[in-house]
């Protein structure tokens, strides 16, 4: 039955404010210290004898030691839980709040003594609530209908085979009095647990995002969480009271049930009516919905479970496109940044690793050895079943040993419960931390990189096969270049001698707690994705992209999304290309242009990831500097006139003008494009300076040669076709160059050129040292200044990075 003092005031010693017992028949105030007047040290009082002050004390330190953890870790590539977690241990009784620093520095006896972190616990605790709330919203259940039997079978043997490896070590290895055998539940599912967010992490900072395994993990690691903590509820239960266990299930079965049918429905109701499309959520609406996440932790806490199950269940039954992506960034930094390490400080106050002897370091080595063992034995044998390889079923036996917030929570809690004494609480927690760090490392050395991106001679357009399938890998910032993309794909002549297939890569930047890395969306406008954008930016890609296969029959599209920090975000591209053996790729210009004509910057990041790309592609790349040519387009194909898209090919010379000629022959087999090559020709006997004579040397004749020789049987396959003319002009500088340029008008809708950065030639003197940006070439950042008179749209293409000595910026 019910408890029937749940709700009753509890009988507690009342204090008044001098801190003695009151008199009989004068009311109980409940107060335990004097008040202290907040003057500061310009009185002969200590300010840290008040909570508040001694609280920011505490919370200064330990933010400081975290970042400086985070810091140190960065260089190893440790994920964000391993740095917070021995920043908590080092915060605790290990170091700074040891017996020994209080004894001997005052001040950190008088900050982290016994009664002065109870708030810094309580606020910890809070923090802890709210952001499993938002692990839950970040967290679509939908992807475990799309997991495959390997990733099922890997996922809950994970769970099951560890949980009772992990009761059975915990009741061999010591003796522990009666009250403390339940403390193996707790053991068990602290081995259980496989941590998501951390496994996102590790696979983006070691580049494992496109592999096959990779997805195998995160799939795994989905199945295993879930489990967990089902295994977690499970024991909450039994020891919360051995003699109402089952009522403890049955209300929580029955608040998940009423959470799904009713509290899920009211919630987007009222989502639905205070908020109008396209608008942010109101004050009063995000106060209502995080108050929801204290009332729903609240209730499963007083159905006997864990407050934080409430909360996360809160955030499991609401779509996380429905809150949108800003409301959980905002959350997200003051939850996660700010209250979240106070939690891991309150268990560093819990834990005592600085009086352990020897014997006891290395038992707790052995144990955290051992611990390894039930993962990787039972992702072994699901390995075998399945048909999976040795070498990567050790590998994912490894990650699945990959430990996070849960098993911390979990062993947290079990001390919270008083089943689990210092010593069994301080050796799994120490387990922890050593599964989670040589996790990294281990992995690394499985899956090292053996080779660079090394180009292929069969990877650039010149040397495709005409009845080949052209491989194009596109990638896309922002949604608004994505039309630009399309225009120039869809007039890319797919025939069905040579079919075009199109892999675009929609490129994010990683988030602190991004779960989802690597998503492949299915066709026809279905997805398999466990992460969504709130302003639907996949949505618009899928349904773009699918008219354009609409649109052309011999396209074939495959939608994918990487998320990875901007820094190594080319490593993505270039992994990508190399496994889909792409033979263009096709990024989008750092900036944009505006209403007034004018180009306005999107981001600094993506004029970095396009420098980085162009050194290391292994292939070919072209940057499209889009000027509004998906709109014109569009507009000029359907106005029935043929030829109406006019482009224009300026030659200089060298490999990069050669595989930009080679890409515009094809776009000219289009029955909508006209396309115009201007090839300039030095003239030797005008040309006044030593540019001149440089370029007349050995090296420079050959390239010449080959110019001559490519540009000759360019001109054989186009001599009976009508939408191609062939013009040559004389040059003797650059001057002279930018002169007939311009004279060109601005009859046209796109200008392919060379990026030609290592090519040098006297009919560019002068060009290259006033190019502001050096990606783009001296021709192409002529066409993009503003005194130029034309607002055609600019690709410029580059043969692969090995060829282009010069392509670093």
């Amino acid at each position: 039955m019910v408890n029937p003092n749940i709700l009753k005031a509890p009988e507690l010693a009342s204090y008044n404010v001098r801190g003695n017992q009151p008199a009989l028949g004068v009311d109980k105030l409940c107060y335990l210290t004097d008040t202290i007047s907040d003057n500061g040290m310009w009185e002969e009082i200590n300010p840290l004898e008040s909570k508040l002050p001694t609280f920011m004390f505490q919370l200064a330190i330990v933010l400081f030691v975290t970042r400086l953890c985070l810091l140190l870790l960065k260089p190893l590539r440790q994920p964000h839980f391993a740095a917070e977690l021995l920043a908590g241990i080092l915060v605790g009784s290990t170091a700074i709040a040891s017996e020994f620093a209080r004894k001997h520095i005052p001040v950190l006896g008088s900050v982290f003594s016994a009664s002065r972190i109870m708030m810094m616990e309580t606020v910890g605790n809070l923090g802890l609530i709210f952001h499993v709330f938002l692990v839950g919203l970040e967290m679509d259940l939908r992807a475990l209908t799309s997991v495959g039997p390997k990733a099922l079978g890997i996922g809950i043997s994970g769970a099951l085979f560890p949980f009772f490896f992990g009761a059975s070590l915990y009741t061999f290895i010591a003796e522990y009095p009666e009250n403390f055998r339940w403390g193996c539940l707790y053991w068990g599912v602290a081995l259980s647990v496989t941590g998501l967010p951390v496994i996102a992490e590790i696979f983006a900072k070691l580049k494992l995002l496109h592999s096959e395994i990779g997805r195998i993990a995160m799939s795994s690691a989905l199945v295993n969480d879930i489990s967990s903590r089902v295994l977690l509820v499970f024991s909450l239960a039994v020891t919360s009271s051995s003699s109402s266990t089952y009522l403890s299930l049955f209300s929580v079965l029955f608040f998940i049930i009423f959470s799904v049918f009713v509290i899920r429905p009211a919630i987007l109701w009222m989502l639905r009516k205070s908020t109008r499309e396209g608008e942010d959520y109101s004050e009063a609406t995000i106060c209502a919905i995080l108050t929801m996440v204290l009332a729903c932790g609240l209730i499963t806490d007083m159905c006997g479970v864990s407050s934080v199950f409430g909360a996360f269940v809160f955030g499991l039954i609401i779509p996380s496109h429905v809150l949108g992506h800003r409301f959980v960034l905002m959350v997200q930094g003051f939850v996660s940044d700010l209250l979240l390490p106070l939690y891991y400080a309150s268990l560093g106050m819990r834990t005592h690793l600085g009086g352990i002897s020897r014997e006891d370091m290395l038992m707790m080595v052995l144990i955290s050895l051992l611990s390894f063992i039930p993962k990787i034995v039972c992702t072994l044998a699901m390995s075998y079943f399945y048909r999976i390889s040795l070498h990567e079923g050790f590998t994912l036996g490894i990650l699945m040993n990959t430990k996070g917030l849960v098993a911390v929570m979990a062993m947290s809690l079990g001390r919270d419960h008083t089943v689990m004494n210092d010593d069994g609480f301080a050796i799994m927690l120490f387990t922890i931390f050593f599964m989670t760090i040589v996790t990294s490392p281990i992995v690394n050395f499985l899956y090292r990189r053996t080779k660079k991106f090394l180009p292929s001679q069969h990877r650039v357009l010149q040397n495709l096969k005409p009845d080949s399938e052209l491989r194009i890998l596109t990638c896309i910032h922002e949604v608004q270049t994505a039309a630009g993309i399309t225009a120039l794909l869809e007039i890319s002549h797919a025939s069905r001698r040579s079919p075009i297939c199109i892999f675009a890569l929609q490129l994010m930047q990683l988030k602190k707690h991004t779960t989802a890395l690597l998503i492949v969306h299915g066709a026809g406008g279905t997805s398999s994705e466990s992460y969504r954008r709130a302003d639907g930016q996949i949505d618009q890609l899928i349904t773009t992209f699918n008219n354009l296969e609409h649109q052309s029959p011999m396209i074939s599209v495959q939608l994918l999304t990487a998320i990875s920090p901007y820094g190594t975000m080319h490593e993505d591209i270039c992994s990508l290309a190399e496994e889909k053996q792409v033979t263009l790729i096709i990024l989008p210009f750092h900036k944009r242009q505006t209403i007034h004509n004018n180009m306005e910057e999107m981001n600094p990041a993506y004029k970095d990831v396009n420098n980085s790309t162009l050194e290391s592609a292994p292939c070919a790349v072209g940057i499209l500097v889009d000027r509004g040519f998906g709109t014109l387009l569009t507009s000029k194909i359907d106005d029935g006139n043929t030829r109406s898209c006019r482009i224009a090919m300026i030659f200089i010379g060298g490999r990069d003008d050669r595989e930009a000629l080679t890409y515009a022959l094809r776009m000219a087999r289009h029955p909508k494009v006209a396309l115009i090559v201007l090839r300039f020709i030095l003239d030797k006997t005008s040309a006044q300076n030593d540019d001149a004579d440089i370029f007349l040397t050995m090296e420079g004749e050959d390239e010449k040669k080959v110019d001559d020789h490519f540009v000759n049987e360019f001109r054989l396959k186009v001599q009976n076709d009508d939408s191609v003319v062939y013009t040559e002009q004389m040059s003797s500088n650059g001057a002279e160059t930018v002169k007939t340029i311009r004279s060109l008008g601005q009859d046209f809708d796109l200008y392919v050129v060379g990026r030609g950065l290592s090519f040098f030639s006297p009919l560019k003197g002068g060009l290259d040292e006033w190019s502001d940006c050096p990606e783009l070439g001296s021709i192409g950042d002529l066409l993009l200044t503003s005194d130029f008179s034309s607002t055609a749209s600019i690709l410029v293409v580059q043969h692969h990075a090995e060829l282009n000595p010069g392509s670093s910026t």
